[in-house]
């Protein structure tokens, strides 16, 4: 179907769903890059000016107060200014740090004989990682795991009351366990990010409480949810195409490079949006309102033939795989990438070598989510 919409048209409206869908690479790559659309809108106009634009329902408080500092939602100057602090905290050399104990907590994890590889292995070794960056306790593992489920569910197009109140209660007994780490990190510095994020210091200002408990629940519900549904999106992948499977166990393909592939055939998030924020904005030559909402397609731009040769075949060799755009774009690209790759690498690693015999006990159960997009089970045997 995305296939289908890509080669019609580079750009449609759909009244019902009341947003402009973009399909084709070049121009979803345009609009990541395109100051002119922002993640939010309300720095510049109230929701009478954007269309499907509700006022946020007091009910959800405790939700939307957790998102108010997320990198996710804010537009410059707020952006720039908690980008630079985070980034001061989450630095290329801590992340790099991880590189190892991603690769020792992948071997440990990894179940004997077969298995359900999401939740045996991705959530324990994914929630793992994030508690080594954060310098939480591993038996908060399952809160963690908890939180995130709930609360990603208010990302999609459809999310129920239900689902809206869970994902509240999360937010609030996610909040208030940040809030306690942060005490705990400032009267004990430890060797960890939330340490980095309560001293992290630029030019004179330092991060709010309240912006490091958005830091961190971004952080592990996007790394988490996004790691998690790689690795079964990837495994199914592999083992339906098994002759891409015996060149990673071959070594003919290096896990690293594999892993933009598996990103980029069927990535872990679908639909990326923005507001066009100014008059006069085109996308693929088309004139789209201020106040339009805009959804990026990124399963759909991921297979366009125009950047990938023979773009529907599954090639864990390819090339140009890291043209995919995966991990977003423009000032919002994923700030989390490198600890992605690093820890899907070392994840993958692991499965091809001490599993080269892995096959699909059964064929794998999509959920029912369209944005956050994953599978239910992945049952193995090896």
């Amino acid at each position: 179907m995305l296939a289908e919409l890509r080669e019609e048209t580079p750009l449609f409206h759909d009244p019902q769903l009341e947003r402009w869908f973009v399909t084709r690479h070049a121009d979803v790559r345009a609009c990541l890059r395109d100051r002119r659309l922002g993640r939010n809108f309300r720095q510049v106009g109230s929701e009478d000016e954007f269309d499907a634009a509700e006022p946020l329902d007091p009910r959800w408080q405790p939700f939307w107060d957790t998102e108010r500092w997320s990198l996710l939602w804010l537009e410059p100057p707020e952006h720039t200014r908690i980008r630079k602090l985070v980034a001061a905290a989450f630095t290329p050399r801590s992340v790099e740090a991880l590189r190892g104990p991603c690769a020792e907590l992948a071997r440990e994890l990894l179940p004997s004989g077969g298995f359900e590889l999401l939740r045996d292995f991705a959530q324990p070794y994914s929630i793992a990682v994030i508690c080594r960056l954060l310098g939480v306790p591993t038996d908060r593992g399952r809160d963690l795991l908890d939180w995130s489920h709930a609360m990603v569910k208010m990302y999609e197009l459809d999310t129920t009351l239900a689902q809206a109140e869970a994902a509240t209660a999360a937010a609030a007994e996610f909040r208030d366990y940040v809030v306690s780490l942060i005490e705990e990190r400032r009267r004990e510095p430890q060797d960890d990010l939330v340490t980095r994020l309560v001293e992290a210091r630029v030019e004179g200002e330092r991060l709010t409480d309240a912006q490091i408990v958005s830091t961190i629940i971004v952080l592990l519900n996007a790394g988490h949810e996004a790691t998690v549904n790689t690795l079964g999106n990837g495994v199914r992948a592999l083992l339906h195409h098994r002759d891409q499977w015996d060149r990673l166990v071959a070594a003919e393909v290096e896990p690293a490079a594999a892993v933009e592939e598996l990103i980029r055939w069927d990535p872990p998030l679908q639909l990326f949006e923005r507001w066009v924020l100014e008059d006069g904005v085109e996308i693929a030559g088309q004139a789209v309102p201020r106040g339009a909402k805009v959804a990026l397609l990124f399963g759909a731009a991921n297979r366009d033939p125009r950047v990938f040769d023979d773009a529907e075949a599954f090639d864990v060799g390819r090339a140009n795989a890291a043209e995919h755009i995966g991990f977003g774009g423009g000032i919002h690209v994923c700030i989390g990438a490198p600890l992605a790759r690093i820890e899907l690498e070392a994840a993958l690693r692991a499965l091809v070598q001490a599993k080269p015999l892995l096959e699909l006990a059964a064929e794998p159960r999509r959920n029912r989510a369209f944005v956050i997009w994953g599978l239910d089970r992945v049952e193995l045997c090896a």
